[in-house]
């Protein structure tokens, strides 16, 4: 080896003299060691690293993609029953609206009669009180006029000084 190395350091020296550079890479025996040392750790570590890890990676990869998925299925249900609650929402209002219309319009309805059955007892009892007026003023009235006979002649009587 030690001859090797000599001829390598004068082919060296040669090359320098001549304006080439030494060359970078010196290509012997070692280059198939190191060949074979490559392809052994390149095997070991596609085996237990680069495998795995890349196995690693596509997991994580197929899970992230599944949960955003998931995410986006629930976002969509989400939105579906929110915009099925807002229309159960706006046709409940509608109902409440209608049902507090046709109450209005009930109360309304018997408010009216409340009061067209008042209006009608008040009348009833106005006719039935001007009647009792008026058989009271006939009444007073048959009384007077016997009574204003019985006074008149009683009058003419005193007045006359003798009976009429």
């Amino acid at each position: 080896m030690v001859a090797r190395t000599s001829m390598m350091t004068t082919t060296w020296v040669l090359l320098a003299a001549t304006g080439h550079s030494p060359p970078l890479v010196d290509i012997d025996g070692t280059v198939f060691v190191q060949l074979g040392i490559f392809l052994f750790l390149l095997l070991v570590l596609t085996q237990l690293v680069f495998r795995p890890y890349l196995a690693l990676r596509a997991e994580r990869g197929r899970s992230i993609e599944g949960v955003r998925e998931e995410a986006l299925k629930l976002s969509q249900e989400t939105e579906q029953k929110l915009h099925g609650y807002e229309e159960q929402i706006a046709k409940t209002r509608k109902e409440a609206t209608a049902v507090r219309l046709e109450l209005r319009k009930q109360g309304e309805g018997r408010a009216l009669e409340l009061v067209t059955e008042a209006q009608k007892r008040a009348e009833a009892e106005f006719t039935s009180a001007r009647q009792k007026i008026e058989k009271a003023v006939e009444a007073a009235e048959l009384s007077l006029r016997t009574r204003s006979d019985s006074l008149a002649k009683a009058a003419a009587s005193k007045l006359l000084g003798r009976e009429v």
